[in-house]
């Protein structure tokens, strides 16, 4: 049977919508979760959202090895099942196998957000990929957008927070079932031996585009793991609006990847006006603005303008000189390695300075707009990849 690359595409982006909705949907149920496993303080409870972002350390790390040695569908199939352990959910009464099947789950994600870049060099053209980078760039967004506007809905369906994410871990494993039916390598996907040597992780440790590329986005990762595990239990309802302004964000932003050829001004903007919306965003808690629809309007542009760039974001490193499925894999799974690496840390470290500042969000804020700064910083260290036969291909095709 010949694998359709639209119906690839659509159980990739449905699997880890869904995986998207299950993280939210643990994060947002943190106050209940707490309560019945008997956990008071908030630096403890940042745990059950970061042992999804932990297992995505090791899964980043070792997911080009998995891709290398396993092929696309089995490898894909092994993230499916480890993020359909999220059934297993709301069977657990103790708080470390809490951890762990959220560890398992999270690791699944890591797996699959590795395998997008790679497969997409493998199925589409140079010129669909800006189109499918951004499909897969607000494929978690859209995820967490279901659970948060749409969770006072389920809950009334399935009652209370065990049978709602119950049901989202079905969805996952009907995704598993339609991979391991209709699931492909890629079209142009070889043995190494017949291939020549993999580009090894050491390999990518060398290159200075990898650190930079990692560099850029770890902050504003770190700033949207942070706003989701805490902003609604801080007050700022607002904060739902960036998941909205994001689905707006990714559709202008593969529109602009498409039509542009220098990345890096657009990607430099939106590093500027990010780390604004984010200061908007904190006004009423450092008291410098009561003005609520001050806060809504920066949420809105914290969301469009952390979203705008990725499709770009993604398709410059598909972009660098010498760049090849495996090569895409080893530089992906650096940079969702580095990229978990500081969002781990940084969720603990915003509930430590709650904690110590006894309930007070404004210094663990700060810290979260400093976060946000790297995607100027990084975008500012950048240069241009230089292959303007392949873009002006991709453009006239």
């Amino acid at each position: 049977m010949k694998a359709n690359k639209y119906l690839i595409e659509a159980l990739l982006f449905a699997s880890y919508a869904l995986f998207g909705m299950s993280w939210a949907g643990g994060s947002a149920f943190i106050p209940q979760i707490m309560r019945e496993l008997g956990i008071h303080d908030l630096a403890a409870g940042s745990h059950i959202s970061n042992a999804v972002a932990a297992a995505k350390l090791l899964g980043a790390f070792v997911a080009a090895c998995i891709l290398s040695r396993l092929l696309a569908k089995k490898a894909v199939a092994l993230a499916m099942a480890l993020m359909a352990l999220g059934i297993l959910t709301p069977f657990v009464h103790s708080y470390p196998w809490l951890l762990l099947t959220r560890f398992l789950m999270g690791l699944g994600g890591a797996l699959v957000i590795v395998y997008f870049s790679p497969i997409v060099m493998q199925w589409f053209s140079p010129a669909e990929r800006p189109f499918v980078n951004g499909l897969n760039a607000v494929a978690f967004n859209v995820g967490t957008a279901a659970i948060l506007f749409g969770l006072p809905s389920m809950l009334g369906w399935f009652g209370d927070w065990r049978a709602t994410l119950l049901a989202i871990s079905l969805g996952s494993v009907l995704c598993l079932a339609l991979w391991l039916t209709f699931g492909a390598d890629g079209v142009a996907e070889t043995k190494p031996a017949a291939n020549g040597p993999r580009h090894t992780l050491r390999q990518g440790l060398a290159e200075r585009f990898n650190w930079l590329l990692a560099f850029t986005y770890c902050g504003t990762l770190s700033f949207y793991v942070i706003l989701f595990s805490f902003y609604q239990n801080a007050g700022i309802r607002q904060a739902k609006y960036v998941v909205l302004a994001g689905l707006a964000g990714t559709a202008a932003g593969i529109w602009l990847a498409r039509k542009i050829t220098r990345r890096l001004p657009m990607l430099r903007l939106s590093g500027l006006m990010q780390l604004l919306a984010v200061i908007g965003l904190h006004a009423q808690v450092w008291g410098w603005s009561g003005d609520a629809g001050l806060v809504a309007a920066a949420a809105l542009a914290a969301g469009f303008f952390i979203f705008l760039p990725l499709p770009s974001l993604v398709t410059l490193a598909q972009e660098q000189p010498g760049m090849t499925p495996d090569k895409a894999a080893v530089t992906f799974s650096l940079f969702w390695f580095l990229s978990y690496l500081i969002a781990t840390a940084a969720p603990y470290v915003f509930g430590l300075l709650v904690d110590f500042r006894h309930g007070d969000y404004a210094l663990a804020m700060a810290f979260s707009t400093l976060l946000s700064s790297t995607f100027l910083l990084g975008s500012l260290m950048m240069r241009e990849a230089r292959e303007p036969a392949g873009r002006q291909a991709a453009q006239s095709a």
